[in-house]
């Protein structure tokens, strides 16, 4: 076993196959077949393991808990602590700190070691373990204290063995076994399933490029989007959410890395480069036939491999694991640094003017009357992927589905319509969409004032002419009188 990669077993998910009958396995990138196949089987070699080498992720049913993922896999994960015993007889008692307690320590629960003199040795079960001292019992005995700092694990890969089959009985019909948002179910939806593999998901609290913090999948679960086929889970208990929101994340890592890994290989080992680079060759050496060319190139491509390709792997593994840790931050949360202007009359006035005006330039997506039909929505935009123009006009997001502007006079905000919600849309954006950042153009009072003016859209006059809004003041405004019930909309005639 390399070090940093724990094998969990399957024993317990071995009858988990999913719902319409999938198969239980990853399914691959489309654009893994546009590389040679030498390279296929090293990205998969990579992800999945074979028969000589173990995988960083390993199957659904035999998983790798990688601990440079910042996941939390296991029932809980500590140290041994400097007093873990004096060296003499046999050991059951052990001194520990403990850096993740994600399950209660119960007797029974397996002991893995994870560094230190005993990794790979046979495990020992908790007998128990008391809080207060810090102290866990095991069974059998060690007859050698482990050293200060080893790490150890109990209960290993019960996190996200749990949230696998969770994930299976819940999720997996839409959002598919690899989380590429192709489940038997999604062909049948509009807006499709989320496709995790790119790391991005729309509705958080932190600002671009941040990832997705625990609390914001978790509220995804638990409230479910309004206006999509994403159903509330409020009757899953804390425990299970926790495990399914651990196994979305280890999916979303996984998607993220198989894309780094066929683009850090596509430019020289795809077929069609290579088809280039043999046609160069030939042509610079008659001499030389197709297969002597090709068997070059895979000799260049197993040396960088072996080289500086590892080293680009591990850095790139890094990064992207501070970043996932990076959105667990505290500051990572955007938070308004000002209170929420007054709902007023004059508030929504300033509102509208913004949302017409071409500082926030609301209306050119969503339309003048906030109906989701700016002028954007009819012209040609250009995939931020491919830089290239799309087929059709109108607007997409960054897996490629058509995206139709949020039409905001039915009064449903996908990511939440709390105000604190609305005000992120707004100064965050809606992370790979083209709904872009205004924090850095617009002040936090004139953020508040275009969520004031955001949330009583619905209640305008419709039979007015297209924009007119009736937020204004003037005799043929809107009169809103309030009542023990809530304010009610009464237009003047």
């Amino acid at each position: 076993m390399r070090v940093g990669l724990l094998i969990i077993g399957a024993a317990a998910l071995a009858a988990v196959v999913g719902c319409g009958g999938q198969r239980a396995e990853f399914k691959s990138r489309e654009d893994l077949s546009d590389l040679i196949p030498e390279a296929q089987a090293h990205v998969r070699q990579v992800l999945d393991g074979d028969d000589e080498h173990v995988g960083h992720f390993g199957s659904p049913l035999n998983s790798i808990a990688w601990e440079r993922l910042p996941v939390r896999f296991h029932g809980a994960v500590g140290v041994f602590a400097e007093n873990a015993g004096d060296g003499s007889g046999a050991l059951t008692k052990l001194k520990v700190t403990l850096a993740e307690l994600n399950r209660p320590i119960e007797p029974g629960q397996e002991l893995v070691w994870v560094s230190g003199k005993y990794v790979g040795q046979p495990s020992p079960h908790v007998v128990s373990y008391d809080s207060k001292t810090n102290t866990v019992e095991i069974k059998p005995a060690v007859s050698v204290p482990p050293d200060a700092g080893d790490r150890f694990a109990v209960a290993p890969g019960a996190v996200l063995k749990h949230g696998r089959m969770l994930y299976a009985e819940h999720c997996q019909h839409c959002h598919g076994v690899t989380g590429d948002g192709g489940g038997p179910t999604a062909k049948y939806l509009n807006p499709k399933p989320r496709d995790y593999r790119l790391g991005k998901f729309k509705f958080t609290s932190t600002a671009t490029p941040a990832r997705a913090r625990r609390e914001d999948l978790a509220r995804i679960i638990e409230d479910g989007i309004p206006g999509t086929y994403m159903p509330s889970f409020k009757l899953l208990e804390p425990e299970e959410s926790q495990a399914i929101v651990e196994y979305v994340r280890w999916l979303a890592m996984r998607g993220e890395i198989e894309f780094k890994l066929v683009q850090s290989l596509k430019n020289d080992y795809s077929i069609e480069a290579v088809e280039s680079t043999i046609e160069s060759a030939r042509k610079a050496d008659e001499g030389l036939s197709n297969s002597a060319a090709r068997e070059q190139i895979i000799a260049e491509m197993q040396e960088y491999l072996a080289g500086d390709w590892l080293e680009e792997f591990n850095d790139d593994t890094k990064f992207q694991s501070e970043q996932w840790r990076n959105a667990e931050q505290p500051d990572a949360v955007v938070l308004p640094k000002v209170a929420r202007v007054p709902d007023t009359p004059e508030s929504r006035a300033r509102g509208r003017k913004l949302y017409l005006g071409q500082r926030a330039k609301c209306a050119t997506c969503h339309g003048e009357s906030g109906l989701g039909d700016g002028s954007q929505t009819l012209a040609v935009q250009k995939n931020p992927m491919t830089n290239e123009d799309y087929d059709t006009p109108g607007l997409f997001d960054d897996w490629g589905n058509p995206l139709k502007p949020r039409n905001l006079t039915r009064g449903i905000y996908r990511g939440g319509r709390r105000p604190v919600d609305l005000y992120r849309r707004i100064h965050v954006g809606i992370k790979g969409t083209p709904m872009p950042a205004f924090g850095t153009v617009l002040k936090d009072e004139e953020i508040w004032d275009l969520v004031n003016y955001v949330t009583h859209v619905p209640f305008e006059a419709r039979e007015r002419r297209p924009g007119d809004g009736g937020a204004e003041s003037g005799a043929d405004a809107p009169k809103v009188a309030a009542s023990k019930s809530g304010p009610s909309l009464q237009v003047a005639n």
